[in-house]
């Protein structure tokens, strides 16, 4: 049986990114240049690291990408008759407003498109764990039924190496529109083989979370941790993306993404 969090009352909304600054990796395996993927890699795969973004698409270019009260992406009635888990896509444009070193020290390194960190705090042997500029449009159509048609951006794992474990933070708010509500996050995943071609889509879900009495109209901040592992071509290969399923309508303001590598 699945364990249900339940939010009731009133949330003030205080600090809602929170401190960025908590917590630390530990990492006891030695330093080594990861020449490729496969058996070769797995003896000496490197350490582990992380990348941050907010390039959420949906953001609002009219309020400096920062959502405004009661405003977000919303989960209508439709999608709940249709029970959908809704992809939520990453922007080229939105991560070069948003994703910007707010620190002096250490100095940024300047370089775009890797995240909030500039590249800093990756695992060894990733270049990047976003790839704001993936169209899934463009590779596979319009007309499919995978859930990600229409979708760009997505969690990049090329660079992984077998038996890495990938962990995502999904910082979000949500607004319900009616008590009793459940929403279930999720990282919507389509394995790929070395021909990109899709073989299998499915929701790697986290707890539910239920939203009783007393929250219709208020903003409820959630952290998240989705994990999977990374053991086979398809996985590195893998297409994914943050998604939300709810049973009555609700707004959603995604926040940002702490994807994490374990090594």
């Amino acid at each position: 049986m699945a364990i249900t969090r339940t939010v009731t009352g009133v949330n003030d909304g205080s600090n809602p990114f929170g401190d960025e600054s908590q917590g630390s990796l530990i990492n006891n395996n030695n330093p080594s240049t990861i020449q490729r993927r496969g058996e070769d890699s797995l003896t000496e795969k490197g350490k582990s690291g992380y990348s941050h973004t907010g390039a959420f698409a949906d953001k609002p270019i009219s309020n400096n990408f920062v959502w405004q009260a009661g405003a977000g992406i919303n989960y209508t009635q439709s999608d709940v008759n249709d029970e959908i888990y809704k992809v939520l896509s990453l922007s080229r444009s939105v991560h070069d407003a948003v994703d910007n070193p707010y620190w002096g020290t250490p100095q940024p390194s300047g370089k775009k498109g890797v995240g909030l960190f500039q590249g800093a705090n990756l695992p060894e042997g990733v270049n990047s764990l976003v790839d704001y500029d993936f169209n899934f449009n463009d590779v596979y159509g319009a007309d499919g039924s995978t859930g990600f048609e229409g979708s760009t951006g997505r969690i990049d794992l090329s660079d992984c190496v077998y038996g890495d474990q990938l962990r995502v933070r999904f910082d979000f708010n949500i607004i319900p529109q009616i008590a009793n509500t459940t929403v279930e996050p999720a990282l919507w995943y389509s394995n790929r083989n070395d021909d990109n071609d899709i073989t299998f889509t499915f929701p790697l879900t986290t707890q539910p979370i239920f939203y009783g009495g007393g929250t219709v109209g208020n903003t409820y901040l959630n952290r998240v941790e989705i994990s999977a592992w990374i053991t086979s071509n398809e996985d590195v290969n893998a297409l994914t993306l943050p998604a939300i399923k709810s049973d009555n309508p609700v707004i959603i303001q995604p926040l940002g993404l702490l994807i994490t590598i374990l090594r």
